[in-house]
């Protein structure tokens, strides 16, 4: 019995070592509690047997409510402690105020309410300070009460009085005074002393091990320094003064004996490094970090490696001359295209899945920004790609901006699955550490096949084969015998645009920009390619194909003079609006086609107001410095520039200030979540609130429905384009419909423009 009420108090030879606040805590509580208990017990029925005899049921009920929730209490402290420890406060604040309400005899009441002074001590050993500061001024009040000399006139008509109550009191100041504080500070105290003497006992402990360390160091063969982190020496043994010779210690510093790198005298934490000293340079020295963790001294072991040292250095030039020039990639650091070719003999008959990824736009990043760039962003691609799948893949550097991923794990990952994860893992987005404003947006495309190390270049060829068959919105392809046909296809396709482009089989189509009640203010140009049979080539397949082929000048420059065209047919009788067409940054960069563009607005300066240029803010050209200039050039002259795709690219924010443009087009996938995501809505309404800040038009893309319509009309926007009002569609049907248009009869009939 005696041994569970020990670890029920937590008062055992263990608990005192215990570092734990919550246990002594919690020791605390349960003393105050049990022995409180036991005397509140005995009161509690001694009171209710004469309440009993005085047919005063009532106070039996207060007693034994008392102690009720006091041992319920005392049973909580083993899940909820600090709840059991407000509960302690308050029963004993409760307490006081009862005897002040209910016990008329102010002598009495004055045992009760000096019985709250045990509320700061108490507060202190459960809670701490701040909370026992707070008892202290609390306690201010029965203070004056006291002094007062007067009890509270009663606010109901109870008297809990018994012929024995003084007997009670006193005997609850007794316990609460004379057992339970007193107990809980032995509690308290032993603690201290149990762990003060342990600590007594760590630190001669420590005394005596460093008391042998010293003696070993100073006897040690090796010569050793101990140093701090700035390198001056603090102690040094026998051997390492007669290398050092007179050394003063806290002040010598390591680099005032050895020959050290800048680099290496600042910055001591490197494992180990070559020297030798400062008056002699024909004996080469290794000094090797020694490990000490937590610790705020650095020890230096000192060996003479001087034929080591020559030996290794004549054979590491050999070894790097071979193998950077053969075996590695100079840029990246990582085994090249030899080294995949000849795998070692021992791996010839492993299988493995292969990737090879291709940064498909690093072409356009070198000509935008410099191939210094360009090389600083393979560095950092590479570092990502062994960050990201070192543990589990070899990456080889291919010519260009290909590397591939051969993956020889156990259990063999399949090509479908490895697609999954490259889909998710390959990196986009790099910033590199010198540039941490600009983030380089990269087109990677993925090809992946299955293979053994005895034919590397069957395994490169069918994952080149499979990039052939990527696509924007597919980069990841895993290779099969049937992507040779597709390739063939893409091949011919590209052929059907070449041609489309040489006979100029372009035609402009139409969609309108309205207001809230659908009448016409402007239109959109958006170019449509014919094959040679009449067939329409959709903008999802030439687009990309222009794009990879070199094509984007002469097709820009083609699109834009069938814009002009247009608009010299435009009949007389039908109001010349607005019209926008579609640039990239790579098109204004062109040379080419940005002196076509100047030349047409200075010799027919009336077509200024009636051209508006879209610039697409997801290319990444658009965030190029000569991109922002020339625009800004054509803005002076008077050129309407709108964003497009506002919020989708990753530049939104710089373009605004960049790029002189008066008119953003929120992007259609923050328009179509509307009503279903609550921060595509914010969204939406932020850019809106950012363009009315900015005096900037603002027009919503994408409107598919009445509701959509009417949320971005709530919001403030006043301009809208989409498939509610229109599809695009031949210019000629929708001159037609401009021509006769009022907002009632356009609602009425647009499903026929459709």
């Amino acid at each position: 019995m005696l041994q569970w009420l020990k670890g029920f108090l937590f008062i055992r030879d263990q608990d005192f070592l215990n570092p734990d606040r919550t246990i002594l805590k919690t020791s605390l509580l349960r003393i105050i509690l049990l022995s409180g208990a036991m005397l509140t017990a005995s009161i509690v029925l001694h009171s209710s047997l004469i309440a009993y005899q005085l047919n005063l049921a009532f106070i039996i009920s207060i007693t034994v409510s008392f102690l009720t929730v006091l041992f319920l209490t005392l049973w909580f402290t083993r899940k909820y402690l600090l709840a059991s420890s407000i509960s302690l406060l308050a029963m004993v604040i409760a307490a006081c105020i009862s005897i002040l309400l209910f016990v008329p005899d102010f002598n009495l009441s004055q045992a009760g309410i000096t019985f709250l002074y045990t509320l700061p001590l108490m507060a202190l050993f459960l809670f701490g300070r701040k909370v026992a500061v707070i008892m202290m001024f609390f306690n201010v009040l029965p203070f004056l009460l006291l002094l007062r000399n007067q009890n509270i006139p009663p606010i109901i008509d109870i008297d809990i009085s018994l012929p024995a109550t003084h007997a009670y009191l006193n005997g609850l100041l007794f316990v609460f005074f004379n057992i339970c504080i007193p107990l809980s500070a032995m509690r308290l105290l032993k603690t201290q002393k149990v762990h003060a003497q342990q600590m007594i006992q760590h630190q001669n402990d420590l005394q005596r091990t460093l008391d042998q360390y010293a003696e070993i160091f100073e006897n040690n063969g090796t010569a050793s320094f101990f140093c701090n982190e700035e390198g001056v020496i603090l102690n040094l043994n026998n051997a390492a003064k007669e290398i050092a010779g007179e050394v003063t210690l806290n002040r010598t510093r390591l680099c005032d004996i050895f020959e050290l790198t800048e680099d290496t005298s600042t910055n001591l934490l490197a494992a180990a490094f070559p020297t030798h000293l400062k008056n002699n340079n024909s004996i080469k020295y290794l000094l090797q970090k020694a490990s000490l963790e937590h610790h705020d001294t650095l020890l230096f072991h000192c060996h003479d490696v001087t034929e080591q040292a020559n030996h290794a250095i004549e054979l590491s030039r050999l070894k790097k001359h071979h193998i950077s020039t053969h075996f590695y990639d100079l840029v990246t650091g990582l085994p090249n295209e030899n080294h995949w070719y000849n795998p070692a003999p021992s791996t010839i008959h492993l299988d493995m899945t292969v990737a090879l990824v291709k940064i498909d736009n690093l072409s356009q990043i070198n000509a935008a920004f410099g191939i210094s760039v360009g090389d600083a962003i393979l560095k950092a691609f590479a570092t990502e790609l062994k960050n990201r799948f070192g543990h589990h893949a070899k990456i080889y550097r291919f010519r260009g901006a290909s590397f591939a991923l051969e993956f020889t794990s156990l259990p063999l990952i399949s090509p479908e699955n490895l697609a999954l994860q490259l889909r998710e893992r390959i990196p986009t987005n790099l910033q590199l550490k010198h540039e941490q404003q600009i983030e380089y947006h990269l087109e990677c495309r993925v090809g992946c096949s299955s293979g053994n190390k005895a034919s590397p270049q069957q395994a490169a060829e069918q994952c080149l084969i499979a990039i052939k068959q990527t696509t924007q919105a597919s980069p990841v392809m895993v290779y099969y015998i049937g992507l040779i046909n597709n390739l063939l296809e893409a091949s011919s396709q590209k052929a059907k645009i070449r041609d489309a482009l040489k006979h100029n089989r372009l035609e402009m189509w139409l969609q309108p920009k309205v207001r809230a009640d659908g009448h016409i203010i402007s239109f959109e140009a958006l170019a449509r390619m014919f094959d040679e049979d009449g067939t329409m080539i959709m903008p999802n397949t030439f687009i990309p194909i222009i794009e990879s082929s070199q094509l984007q000048a002469i097709f820009a420059i083609k699109v834009f003079r069938q814009l002009l065209q247009l608009i010299r047919s435009w009949p007389k009788n039908v109001p010349l609006v607005r019209i926008a067409f579609n640039l990239s940054g790579q098109d204004i960069l062109s040379d080419r086609f940005f002196k076509v563009l100047i030349q047409t607005y200075m010799n027919h300066p009336e077509l200024i107001p009636l051209l508006e240029i879209e610039i697409t803010e997801t290319s990444v050209f658009s965030t190029h410095k000569e991109t922002g200039q020339r625009l800004n050039t054509l803005a002076r002259m008077g050129v309407s520039i709108a964003i497009d795709d506002f919020g989708t690219g990753h530049a939104s924010l710089s373009q605004l200030i960049d790029i002189s443009a008066d008119t953003i087009k929120i992007d259609r996938c923050f328009v179509s979540q509307m009503g279903i995501s609550e921060r595509h809505t914010q969204i939406v309404n932020a850019a809106i609130l950012l363009a009315n800040s900015l005096k900037l038009n603002v027009i919503a893309e994408g409107i598919e429905t009445e509701a959509q319509l009417l949320q971005l009309t709530a919001l403030g926007c006043e301009q809208f384009q989409g498939y509610l009002f229109g599809k695009p569609a031949p210019a000629n049907l929708w001159l037609k419909t401009f021509q006769m248009q009022t907002p009632t009869h356009w609602f009425a009939n647009k499903q026929s423009a459709n």
